[in-house]
């Protein structure tokens, strides 16, 4: 009779007295029990235990089907540097153990007695709660940084959502906050690469060495550990640089590099290169001679210090694509499939199908494939027999067919931009196509906008994954590279998250706190910070052009944050707004001063608060004048009796010194575009100013600048300057009273609205 080795070493384990085996894992001392179970995280320079009172974690559980298991026991060969842990029923997992001078790796190298389809590392409890970084891994108190990362792309940062019972958190926290502390959890799944291999590191570390030691790690394990020009990405100023978004083709390139150059800017990222999604294929108005064109683009560019990068979908596929039309290619994500249940020409509009199934969520192309046609429908028959009904046959440019009984049916996965997805081979093409156009072009910046889209794949985090890291591993230049969300694993591959959007709100209004908020998670999650898109627009329905008040108050975030931003702005903008130079030159100010370090611990937090303008010196030096904008006030034309004096009264509140009078005076319709307000005058503390102009609706009175005022239009276009002949009146410091008048013409009157600002002393930063 034979005995397999490994089954005398699960029951000499069940007789041994108990042992525990301790691991060093940089300045943490992790120990294991003879029952698989962390039992101690010790912290070798304090001498502190983080591991909560009466708690303890299985090294590693293992899923075959629904039920979860874990270890019984345990042993450790240190010869071989192999743990082998034993579960009910022989079950046997080896596990590779590796001790390095930052870390500990652990890896699944072999299992025997089962078939897992999920194994589950941790989760693994600790009793700090100050800074739980979720995404990255790593939990920090003021002393201590304790973390985990995943070594390969197919063990997943976060805990199995088939199992709500097993982890803490959402499915994507690799680690989450507890009534104790926090816990860290990684699991790799049957369905993606594999189990085999699946493998992690775990590390302590001083608290503000968690950064460097995750870089360490990233070397040692040959995780990606992109460098931007000479420096590690993590730390690279290049990450945090701000950016030009634009529209532009090989025909007006010029003038774009101009504007850059301006506004000191030394990245132009396209918005839409794009005239498909899945081949990339480059708008032809843009890019006549496709890859070739951009090609030139990028050299001209490059002559001019400046890089380009472009914007995509990640994996989604439009309906215009070769992947899609003439030929749909077989390999597009389905919802589900059945069979016709009876033959069908090339004219039906109703299909006859076995199953309803695949078909109840009509979502929003509601497409259907048979062979080589694609149909689109409307609704589904209420009863049985099943039919599609109200069909469009050869929808998408395919052509449509006669099909037979029994023919392959299925509904296509399809997305609110009215795209399809690919499955997981193909799309490997998509990330093929990727590296290609890098490769061929130059580029050096793109954004993996909709990367949730890899989930389609029925592959989760897995495909995103692998996606990312097989266009980082295949392209030959050094690319920046965000996503509409940060995973655990491809932290090491994004240089920054830039998203904040800037699409029908006023500057300010534009989802600020969702930005703000996105920095505390940068930090948490020791990430370069980015405040996101902005929007340089001229007058739009409500909206009003944007105004150099307006950028200052971005570069000041951004200066507060020291994050970077995206300035987004169209060619067509650019030359219409009357404020383009000074905004730019603003732009190139602030970064100068904030990529050099000018602020001050104590600037910075002001900055994050308030209002603040910048002028330079000289090239190295600045003065920074903070400022307060009141709220708007509006004054409404009134019938008065005979004798009732006119006019409105407002309070200002001016916390600063004594200074001139400074506002911004804007008139608006009321329905009459021919109408106009003449000779507005202010009175403060008995000291009157009368303006002696007459403004029209749309049309913007200005007095920043001593006794110079000036008329501008609806996007900021200078119409008229004047000097005035008698002095400002003065605002005296603490609360005011403001009297404004001004003459009505026209019917309906028009109504005016006005700002007014105050400014600080300054202060010289260097």
């Amino acid at each position: 009779m034979v005995v397999c080795s490994e089954f005398i070493i699960s029951v000499m384990i069940l007789s041994m007295p108990d042992k525990s085996y301790s691991f060093k894992a940089g300045h943490a001392i992790i120990s294991i029990n003879d029952k698989g179970q962390i039992e101690s995280i010790f912290d070798n320079n304090q001498k502190r235990q983080y591991l909560p009172k009466g708690k303890s974690a299985p090294l590693l559980s293992i899923a075959c089907g629904e039920n979860v298991e874990y270890p019984t026991g345990m042993v450790y060969d240190e010869l071989k540097k192999q743990l082998k842990l034993f579960y009910n029923e022989n079950k046997i997992v080896t596990i590779n153990v590796n001790i390095k001078p930052t870390h500990i790796t652990f890896e699944l190298a072999y299992f025997s007695g089962l078939d897992p389809t999920v194994i589950i590392w941790g989760p693994y409890p600790t009793t700090i709660s100050q800074t739980i970084g979720e995404t990255i891994g790593v939990v920090r108190d003021e002393k201590f940084a304790f973390g985990i990362q995943s070594l390969n792309i197919y063990t997943i940062g976060g805990r199995p959502s088939e199992y709500p019972n097993i982890g803490f958190g959402n499915e994507s926290d690799t680690a989450s906050a507890t009534e104790f502390g926090s816990v860290l959890q990684a699991f790799s799944r049957k369905r993606d690469e594999g189990i085999k291999g699946s493998k992690i590191a775990l590390f302590g570390c001083l608290a503000d060495k968690a950064l460097e030691t995750i870089g360490k790690i990233e070397i040692a394990e040959g995780l990606p550990h992109p460098i931007l020009d000479g420096v590690w990405g993590k730390i690279s100023k290049t990450a945090k640089l701000s950016y030009l978004i634009s529209n532009f083709g090989e025909q007006d390139l010029d003038e774009l590099l101009s504007y850059a150059r301006r506004a000191g800017l030394t990245y132009i990222y396209h918005e839409g290169p794009f005239s498909t999604w899945g081949h990339f294929e480059l708008n032809p108005d843009q890019f006549p001679d496709g890859d070739e064109s951009m090609r030139r683009c990028v050299q001209k560019a490059e002559m001019a210090g400046i890089r380009i990068g472009v914007h995509t979908l990640t994996n989604f596929i439009t309906t215009n694509d070769p992947y899609v039309t003439p030929i749909p290619d077989p390999r597009l994500m389905r919802v589900g499939s059945t069979v016709l249940t009876d033959d069908i020409d090339d004219k039906a509009t109703e299909i006859p199908v076995a199953d309803k199934t695949p078909f109840i969520e009509r979502q929003w192309l509601s497409t259907a494939v048979i062979g080589e046609e694609l149909i689109q429908y409307g609704t589904i028959s209420e009863t049985e027999p099943w039919r599609l009904m109200n069909c469009k046959r050869g929808a998408f440019g395919t052509k449509a067919f006669a099909h037979k009984s029994g023919s392959d049916i299925g509904k296509l996965w399809d997305h609110p931009y009215r795209v399809f997805f690919p499955n997981l081979e193909m799309q490997d093409e998509l990330t093929a196509r990727l590296v290609e156009l890098f490769n061929n072009t130059g580029l050096r910046q793109i954004s993996f906008d909709g990367l949730e889209g890899c989930f389609a794949t029925g592959h989760g985090f897995y495909a995103e994954n692998r996606f990312v890291k097989q266009c980082f591993d295949g392209w030959k230049n050094e690319v920046i590279n965000d996503a509409s969300g940060l995973s655990h694993y491809l932290w090491h591959i994004h240089t920054r998250m830039n998203w904040g959007e800037p699409w029908g709100k006023a500057m300010r209004e534009g989802m600020p706190e969702y930005r703000f908020k996105n920095q505390e998670y940068f930090d948490r999650n020791l990430f370069p910070r980015m405040l996101g898109w902005f929007l340089i627009r001229t007058a739009e329905g409500e909206l009003e052009a944007t105004t150099l008040d307006d950028i200052e108050w971005v570069m000041a975030k951004c200066a507060g944050y020291d994050a970077g931003c995206a300035i987004v702005a169209s060619l067509n903008t650019l030359k219409r707004n009357g404020k383009t130079e000074e905004m730019l030159s603003a732009i190139r100010e602030w970064e100068k001063a904030r990529l050099n370090g000018a602020f001050s611990e104590e600037q910075r937090e002001k900055m994050k608060k308030g209002e603040f303008h910048l002028e330079p010196i000289d090239d190295k030096s600045w003065r920074i004048y903070p400022v307060e904008f009141s709220s708007k006030f509006v004054y409404r034309y009134q019938e008065r009796q005979p004798g009732q004096p006119s006019g409105g009264e407002f309070e200002l509140m001016n916390r600063f010194d004594r200074q001139h009078l400074r506002f911004v005076l804007r008139v608006l319709s009321n329905g009459n575009l021919d109408s106009s307000i003449s000779n507005p005058s202010f009175d403060i503390n008995f000291q009157n100013i009368i303006f002696p102009l007459k403004l029209k609706p749309n049309q913007y009175l200005v007095c920043n600048d001593g006794n110079n005022v000036q008329v501008y239009d609806i996007n900021w276009n200078l119409i008229q300057a004047t000097e005035l002949d008698s002095d400002l009146p003065y605002l005296p410091t603490g609360k005011c009273n403001i009297q404004f008048n001004c003459e009505f013409e026209g019917e309906p009157k028009p109504f005016v609205e006005i700002r007014f600002q105050t400014v600080g002393n300054p202060e010289i930063v260097k």
